[in-house]
């Protein structure tokens, strides 16, 4: 027979492992889309965050020149007023490389440092006297520092909106060179600026910024030297350069066609090492008459989903332990509620092997202790029950030989009277005094069935009151199965009111996720006002420091809906943890349920085998009803003979055929004490295979 606890350990097992590699397999997935989504999504706002920097960088220094270009003192070209502006301004503004005036014939007349000279020839002059409009250059080699720089130009004007002249500043590109570096960690995960001609302007790689890499026709540029390692001129001063191809993905050069055309997305492609990375492009919109930048992000995918083997593998020692530590609870709690059960199918076996002392020590105010109770009690009248049909066993089995003896005497002293017949007259008087002892030891044996006939009926009682015993444990199983069904009942009802705290901690969760949006339009307004605070100059600097208190506030408030999520996600988990317990207890009352089941079906067997003795006692009750009516018919007899005794003085000429009379109800008697004897010890052999004590 397999045994309840491991068919129970074994199931609840199996229970386990399936919902844990299932719940594995599935979080796996939707945690393997989650951070392809999350790394998107980064690489997007990393894009953007670089975007908004450039163009809060360039739109600054626009603002800047825009104002110093319609200064009074810029219109006026008084050059050493010019000349202090300039390097005040620079002073102030370090991020500026160079700042210059120059007339509409290209002289300057006045820098912020270097000689004047004379810039008709530069391709930036001949674009604004031609359009006339301001606008922020690609990137180039600048004369006096042989480095790459981006400048602005504005056109100056007169009340009359003549043209005087052209206000010029070039920018280090080391300024945006701080915010590539700042959001590029490695070599996996980087990003860089382009210009709107496709030229790199920033770069983890500075190589790529100094040869003015080119992504849009696959070109970088280089300086040509000389063997003294100066810089060559042509005859217009321009830096002699030179051209050499280099080589991108096919995919990075369509992103940056679609970046610089002012388009923004995600892209996938392999990269020169044929590592798969994603890319996200962004365009940087710039002030004036320019053409928009772009920023493009790029990140190496292994690495940025290593994240998901890294959690796979502690899931799955997590799982392990989890299975082991559920296995162990398991083991416990089935060896618990099943421990009492086995004790009581092992005394249940040895009662019905025929052993009756056995006895259930089992107590508890549980379905299991009642059932115990009950057990015990059956027993006890079944053994009550056994020593009545063993004790009137015996009595009958005594009658039945008092009866043969008593039999025996009489067939004796009825041959002594047919062989001496001669002697009936005296033998009458013996004969009489033989026949009333006859009759009372028959009337003694009729008082002895009467009491056996009791016990029978007794028995039969007693075992009717043990089958009602055993099917009022049929229904203690019953009420144990519906206790468990409302059991069950109320492990769903929690599970509806644990799903319902989930939804709503996910509610939490996006009005978190709100709070961040607001925090980060907040930080973006905060910068703007700065940036409108540094255009007002002293009058802002009160607006300047509200401004930064702002974006404080934003970042705080940033850091606390970061801290709510993290709670939410926590107890989200937590409620996770409530769900798996509460699968546990319905896999358990389930269980119990087949335990109970299989409990019916054993009282229902002990029913069985006690209806089995209620018929036996029923069939022995036959017997002795037969028995009485034998009882009966031999008292008839035992008065007849008392009667021929006393008028066998009288009437000695019917002494024989009285004689043979009485020889064949002796007969008969003796038959009847035979199979009385006979049911005495069959009744007997039945009830042997009990033991009682």
């Amino acid at each position: 027979m397999k045994s309840i606890k491991n068919q129970l350990v074994i199931a609840a097992v199996l229970l386990v492992i399936f919902p844990i590699i299932i719940t594995n397999v599935v979080c796996s997935y939707y945690f393997s889309n989650s951070i392809s989504s999350s790394v998107v999504n980064n690489n997007k706002r990393l894009s953007s965050t670089i975007a908004d920097g450039v163009k809060d960088f360039i739109d600054k220094a626009y603002t800047l020149t825009e104002e110093m270009a319609q200064n009074k003192t810029t219109i006026d070209f008084n050059s050493e007023d010019q000349k202090e502006m300039l390097t005040a301004a620079l002073s102030n503004n370090p991020y500026f490389d160079l700042l210059y005036i120059q007339k509409t014939d290209g002289k300057q007349t006045a820098r912020s440092s270097g000689e004047l000279g004379n810039r008709a020839n530069r391709w930036w002059f001949t674009q604004i006297m031609k359009d006339k409009k301001p606008f922020v250059s690609k990137s180039y080699y600048s004369v006096s520092g042989n480095s790459a720089v981006t400048s602005i130009f504005h056109p100056i004007f007169d009340k009359n909106s003549n043209i005087l002249g052209i206000f010029g500043a070039d920018l280090k590109l080391n300024e945006l060179q701080k915010l590539v570096d700042k959001y590029s960690k490695d070599k996996n995960s980087y990003s860089f600026i382009l210009d709107s001609e496709g030229v790199v302007i920033a770069h983890p790689d500075k190589n790529q910024v100094v040869e003015l890499y080119n992504y849009k026709t696959l070109k970088k540029t280089i300086l040509v030297k000389d063997s003294s390692g100066n810089v060559l001129k042509d005859e217009k001063g321009n830096q002699k350069t030179q051209d050499k191809d280099i080589v991108i993905p096919q995919t990075l050069k369509e992103i940056v066609n679609k970046a610089l055309k002012g388009e923004s997305g995600v892209a996938e492609y392999e990269d020169n090492d044929k590592n798969r990375v994603l890319s996200a492009y962004t365009p940087i919109r710039l002030p004036g008459e320019s053409q928009s930048w772009a920023v493009i992000t790029v990140e190496d995918k292994a690495a940025a989903m290593s994240v998901i083997k890294s959690t796979q593998i502690k899931n799955i020692f997590i799982s392990l332990g989890l299975l082991l530590l559920i296995s162990i609870l398991i083991y416990w709690l089935s060896k618990k509620f099943t421990q009492p059960i086995l004790d009581l199918v092992s005394l249940m076996k040895r009662a019905s092997d025929g052993d009756l002392t056995v006895h259930s020590e089992y107590k508890s105010k549980n379905e299991i202790g009642t059932l115990s109770h009950n057990f015990n009690c059956m027993i006890s009248q079944i053994r009550e029950l056994i020593n009545n049909i063993n004790n009137t066993s015996n009595l009958v089995a005594d009658s039945a030989k008092t009866l043969a003896t008593n039999t025996d005497a009489t067939s004796k002293s009825i041959e002594q009277v047919t062989l001496n017949i001669s002697d009936v007259a005296s033998a009458a008087d013996k004969q009489t005094s033989n026949s009333a002892i006859g009759f009372d030891t028959t009337t003694k044996l009729s008082d002895e069935i009467t009491i056996m006939t009791n016990y029978i009926k007794e028995g039969k009682n007693s075992a009717e009151d043990i089958h009602a015993v055993s099917n009022k444990g049929v229904t203690v199983i019953h009420a144990l199965e519906n206790a468990t069904i409302e059991n069950n009942k109320s492990i769903n009802n929690i599970v509806l009111t644990v799903n319902s705290l989930s939804e709503k901690a996910n509610i939490i969760g996006n009005i978190a996720d709100t709070i961040t949006s607001i925090s980060e339009q907040t930080n973006l307004l905060a910068l703007n006002a700065a940036i409108e605070a540094a255009r007002a100059g002293e009058a802002g600097r009160g607006f300047s420091v509200v401004a930064d208190q702002v974006r404080k506030l934003s970042e705080d408030t940033a850091v606390s809906s970061n801290s709510v999520k993290e709670i939410i996600s926590n107890v989200q988990k937590d409620i996770n943890k409530a769900k798996e317990a509460l699968h546990q207890a319905e896999l358990i009352a389930k269980n119990q349920n087949d335990v109970a089941t299989h409990t019916q079906e054993t009282f229902n067997e002990i029913s069985s085998k006690i209806q089995y003795v209620v018929n036996n006692i029923i069939t022995t009750s036959y017997s002795l009803d037969n028995v009485v009516v034998s009882r009966d018919n031999l008292l008839t007899l035992m008065e007849d003979a008392t009667k021929v005794s006393k008028s066998l003085s009288a009437s000695s000429q019917h002494v024989s055929a009285i004689t043979e009379e009485q020889n064949a109800a002796m007969e008969e008697v003796s038959a009847l004490a035979e199979e009385l004897e006979k049911t005495a010890s069959s009744l007997h052999e039945s009830i042997k295979i009990f033991k009682l004590n």
